[in-house]
């Protein structure tokens, strides 16, 4: 059911793409500007001549396109009797040759004859026609104060025609850019994901997995930041869209202007102009930008369900395509703004109120993206994500308004602003589902070290899915957030009990390789002895039988949420999941699977080791995490390859070494824990796979968000 309200969220976005009835639809794909063009080149003649107001003074149109919603010269129009009856000649006697249908020239004449369509003509056009007693024989000339009935020019009617068919050409191929943007960014994910599946197309994948796909841009930074908190560097697969994206969008916002050969009727310099044109593409572009910025960073991301691509990917795309979104609607008030500077436009309009909410609108795009710096986000995420929201609706706030007060409803770029707000409200609606279909549980929460608490949630049944991640919401930590949540690994609570299990030392089959040996004793003191199978032995009481029906987190206490919970034994807790982080289903292909984890990152491990036939476990931590592997003793016991290291580094290229020279062919690598040890498993397995015939599948699970 999910996705098919998530497709209809975008069937507003897709409908953007297809002829639509009622003048809806992008110019060129359902509606043009100037539609129908005799009407449009009849009044763009005489739009700035003076007229004969009933209040003594006279006034003239804007230039700009006829595109203000209240024009001052309106209420005049719609009374002035001149303006009118020459308006409707030229209409009568232009659109006949035409063929243009008497309906459309009286839709046009309700809605555009004034320029405003909430003031409307004093008569209708037939009755306009019937005031017209004989047919004018002067003709008018520019600059003319516009008192009698006049016939206009041909040369001028012509030249205003022409240029309303070179705008409308510029839209249509601004329209088909947009098309293009949005449909590359939508679909390479998709197309990717099918490329893999075609036959054949396995063996040219795994060769270009260690050049294309696993490597960092930017030496072997992924999940490390880059030095002073400057960000995260992409993997190469990741840049390679990236890089593809910006370029599309550079040149796509670059070619395909005309100048019109004669005098611009809006006033702009030649220069100004193609930069005008260039504001309009970038704007719409912008416009056009915000669904898909909004749709990368949604945990229910369509994306996500229909190909294997991971939520961690999408959330790099999602930064990068906001970096483009903000930097098409900058470009587009600069060049509006040097456009409109010279012909006079700029001093007009600048305290329009379409003006200052474009202005807004551009503002909230630039501090999104310079309160969303890494720096930032790790001094305070909270801080951040709040003002991440508002910031973002201020935005959609001001560009909504911005496109009232300057055009009115288009039918066009209102529908952006749909899309947008229907992805983001869709995103929600599934949380809030998937909150409520789990309920409000008690955690229980157990300090099982100095920095480490466990959080148990009876009877939630979930598949143990590896890879699989839930967002906690703890409402009573912090009344004044209750929105708030963190992601973190679960394990099946089954997995933590059982009553057949033995740690023995490192000589063993299940050998522990632990180089604090004094501490192994209290651990295997700690080990509960094989139950018999006596069948008069009573059952398990139903406290234990409830905690196998139950789900488990392990949290680190960091400095905002989590740090609280170790003043708690039980609260009430909200889980929207499970999401899938990584894809699995590759992994499990393999004939051999290597989990490498680190720290807390063992969590994230746990659920491969009972999903494939041939697991080996390699798992270091610091000696304050040594109460975690206590804890975790069944678990591990069930694992019968494994290395743990206490207070020491794995030792990556031998655990990667010693699986090429046992003869694996197909090894799947899963790693989770800091980002030092992930960049590690990372350049080690690029560095593998490049020089040696064993394939190599990385999954990187990790927890630095």
């Amino acid at each position: 059911m999910m996705k098919w309200v998530s497709l209809s969220s975008l069937a507003i976005t897709i409908s953007l793409f297809t002829p639509a009835l009622g003048g809806h639809g992008l110019i060129g794909y359902g509606q043009w500007w100037y539609d129908p063009k005799c009407c449009y080149a009849c009044r763009g003649v005489i739009t700035s001549a003076p007229l004969d107001c009933p209040d003594g003074s006279m006034g003239g149109m804007d230039m700009e396109m006829d595109m203000t919603m209240a024009s001052p010269t309106a209420p005049c129009i719609s009374e002035n009797v001149a303006f009118l009856t020459t308006l409707a000649f030229c209409i009568n006697s232009t659109c006949q040759e035409d063929h243009v249908p008497t309906w459309k020239i009286e839709k046009y004449w309700a809605d555009q004859s004034t320029g405003d369509p909430s003031i409307p003509p004093r008569w209708t056009y037939g009755a306009t026609l019937a005031n017209i007693t004989q047919a004018p024989t002067r003709i008018w000339t520019s600059g003319e104060v516009l008192n009698y009935t006049a016939l206009l020019s041909s040369s001028d009617y012509e030249s205003q025609k022409s240029f309303d068919n070179l705008f409308d050409w510029e839209e249509r191929i601004q329209s088909t850019y947009v098309i293009v943007i949005i449909t590359v960014g939508v679909g390479t994910p998709l197309l990717m994901y099918l490329l893999g599946r075609l036959p054949y197309m396995t063996g040219v994948t795994d060769s270009l997995k260690p050049y294309l796909l696993y490597p960092s841009t930017i030496g072997t930074y992924v999940i490390r930041p880059l030095p002073r908190l400057s960000g995260n560097a992409p993997t190469m697969g990741q840049g390679l869209y990236i890089g593809m994206f910006v370029a599309l969008n550079i040149i796509l916002s670059s070619v395909s202007y005309r100048k019109f050969d004669q005098s611009d009727p809006w006033g702009f310099t030649p220069s100004g102009e193609i930069m005008a044109y260039v504001g309009y593409r970038t704007g719409h572009i912008a416009f056009a930008l915000l669904p898909l910025t909004v749709l990368f960073s949604s945990r229910n991301n369509i994306l996500l369900w229909l190909t294997d691509w991971p939520y961690s990917t999408f959330l790099v795309l999602h930064r990068w395509v906001a970096r483009v979104c903000a930097l098409q609607a900058v470009v587009h008030s600069i060049t509006l703004l040097c456009a409109y500077i010279p012909s006079g436009i700029y001093y007009t309009d600048v305290h329009k109120p379409y003006w200052i909410w474009g202005i807004v609108a551009t503002l909230c795009l630039v501090l999104l993206l310079l309160q969303s710096v890494l720096w930032f986000r790790n001094k305070s995420y909270e801080i951040f994500l709040v003002s991440h929201i508002l910031l973002s609706v201020f935005a959609i706030a001001g560009c909504w308004y911005h496109i009232m007060y300057w055009k009115g409803f288009t039918g066009i770029y209102e529908y952006w602003l749909y899309a947008v707000s229907a992805v983001w409200f869709f995103d929600r609606l599934i949380r809030v589902l998937r909150v409520c279909k789990n309920g409000i549980r008690e955690a229980t929460i157990e300090e099982i070290g100095p920095d480490i608490v466990r959080v148990d949630i009876k009877g939630l049944r979930w598949i143990s899915e590896p890879g699989h991640h839930v967002y906690a919401y703890f409402p009573k930590l912090n009344p004044f957030r209750p929105w708030e949540n963190h992601p973190f690994s679960i394990i099946h609570t089954a997995m933590l009990h059982s009553q057949h299990h033995q740690l023995l030392d490192r000589n063993g089959r299940n050998g522990i390789e632990n180089r604090h040996n004094s501490d192994m004793k209290e651990l295997e003191d700690g080990v509960s002895e094989p139950a018999t199978s006596n069948p008069s032995e009573p059952s398990p009481s139903p406290s234990v039988a409830d905690a196998y029906s139950g789900t488990t987190m392990y949290i680190k206490k960091h400095a905002g949420m989590t740090k609280y919970l170790r003043s708690h034994r039980s609260l009430p807790v909200l889980l929207d999941g499970p999401y899938r982080g990584n894809a699995n289903k590759e992994i499990l292909k393999c004939d051999r699977v290597l989990l490498i984890g680190g720290g807390i990152g063992i969590t994230g491990l746990l659920a491969w080791t009972d999903r494939h036939f041939n697991v080996k476990l390699a798992w270091s931590m610091k000696m304050a995490t040594e109460p975690l592997m206590k804890d975790l003793g069944t678990a591990l016991g069930k694992v019968a390859d494994k290395v743990v290291l206490v207070g020491e580094r794995l030792d990556v290229n031998a655990l990667l070494a010693q699986e090429v020279s046992s003869g694996w062919k197909r090894v799947g690598v899963v790693v989770c824990g800091p980002g030092g040890l992930c960049d590690d498993v990372r350049e080690s397995v690029v560095s593998f796979g490049r020089r040696e015939k064993t394939v190599f599948e990385l999954e990187v699970d990790a927890f630095s968000w």
